[in-house]
């Protein structure tokens, strides 16, 4: 009898080891096994930006006024521009302006820029042989030029360099006056110098014209 018991006893004591080591193999896989192993379970990172492109310009100086005159009986036109031509023997009440209009490339894009006149000379003077001009002349060094390595990425044309060579008549419809407009803060800005020569018989009265500069990415 105390042999069975003992047998029993044997057994029992088996079981509930049993259970043991089996309730303990539970614990450790729930835990991931992390009691075994070092290694992270994701090993890699990332850092995300996104960053947009943006290709803008605006006119920081928009108007030029030369305000109100004529022109004097002795001659048969005046002349007038940004770079403060005006003869007082020819021209009469005009104001002297000594900047011209003035563009930047606030973007962060090199951009080439074409621009237009809503008139040509004969539709804002009219009279005999009228002119009405433009010529650009960088503000700050190197705006309009050259850009990339050897200059080659991005180059100033011969067509281009017409108009910062010296006064051109302007365009009603839209010329590149820019290939390269830079937009690093040292060489982002240029003017547009504007010239007029006002005939004797032009036309009377407030005159006015509308420049337009429009961006291209390059």
């Amino acid at each position: 009898m105390g042999q069975d018991i003992s047998n029993r006893s044997l057994a029992i004591l088996l079981i509930i080891s049993v259970v043991i080591s089996l309730g303990g193999l539970v614990v450790f896989l729930a835990k991931g096994g992390e009691q075994i192993t070092g290694a992270a379970t994701s090993p890699t990172a990332i850092a995300r930006i996104n960053i947009t492109s943006r290709a803008s310009i605006n006119w920081t100086v928009n108007l030029v006024d030369f305000g109100t005159g004529y022109v004097n009986d002795s001659v048969q036109s005046c002349l007038l521009n940004t770079e403060g031509a005006n003869a007082v023997s020819n021209c009469t009440g005009f104001n002297t302006v000594t900047e011209g209009l003035r563009l930047i490339n606030d973007g962060n894009r090199r951009v080439s820029v074409n621009l237009s006149s809503n008139v040509s000379a004969a539709q804002l003077l009219g009279g005999t042989s009228p002119l009405f001009q433009w010529k650009l002349a960088n503000n700050k060094t190197d705006s309009c030029g050259n850009i990339g390595p050897g200059g080659n990425d991005c180059s100033i044309n011969a067509t281009a360099l017409q108009y910062q060579g010296a006064y051109s008549d302007v365009s009603t419809a839209p010329v590149e006056i820019c290939p390269c407009f830079n937009y690093a803060s040292s060489k982002n800005l240029f003017n547009v110098e504007l010239q007029l020569l006002v005939p004797k018989d032009s036309f009377y009265g407030l005159r006015e014209a509308t420049l337009t500069a429009v961006a291209t990415v390059v």
